[in-house]
């Protein structure tokens, strides 16, 4: 099982990183607008990379990062000092810390790959997503990069798409969002 180590904080913000996944166009992507609203969770917020842009498009909603190393939630809080509509919250990585059903929309980005139980994680984040809510996949693509996790710690859309599928979540849409990441959009209880 492949984590990413805190020592390495540095690669989660560089110029490859925003050339290949800028965050606001990556936000856009999945359908956040400008002046928008709701509530947003980032799982395994990190740094913040995609929380601080997310407070900023939703400027009359919420941000909300959460991750399970203190050390990732100080580097947030520090780069979001001026951003009043963010939150971050040390979490357990089977307890997200927020009450049921207030998400609007949460993200997993460069995150389900190292989730060792993936179908307890979906459960929870399901706890704490409004009914109709959506949940944002980036992950690597299962292919040889330069830089990354190893392909064997990979997981494929294929995969994503089957599990989630089985807990009850209808894919409903697929984005490119780099050569190397793949984009999928889910949303919960959805009739047809």
């Amino acid at each position: 099982m492949h984590k990413f180590d805190p020592k390495h904080i540095e690669k989660l913000d560089n110029p490859t990183r925003r050339k290949y996944m800028p965050p606001f166009k990556t936000l856009e992507k999945f359908g956040l607008k400008l002046k928008g609203i709701g509530t947003f969770l980032d799982i395994g917020c990190g740094i913040g990379y995609f929380t601080i842009p997310a407070a900023k498009i939703l400027s009359n909603g919420k941000a909300i990062g959460i991750d399970i190393q203190q050390e990732m939630l100080d580097h947030a809080k520090e780069r979001a000092h001026d951003v009043e509509n963010i939150e971050f919250k040390l979490s357990r990585e089977y307890e997200i810390p927020i009450n049921d059903c207030i998400v609007d929309y949460a993200l997993l980005s460069n995150v389900l790959h190292e989730i060792e139980d993936k179908k307890r994680l979906i459960e929870e984040i399901k706890r704490v997503l409004k009914s109709n809510g959506k949940i944002f996949i980036i992950e690597w693509k299962k292919i040889d990069t330069n830089y990354g996790p190893p392909v064997e710690h990979r997981i494929s859309d294929y995969y994503v798409i089957d599990l989630m599928k089985d807990l009850g979540l209808k894919l409903t849409e697929q984005i490119e969002v780099s050569p190397h990441h793949y984009g999928l959009i889910f949303a919960k209880n959805v009739v047809e």
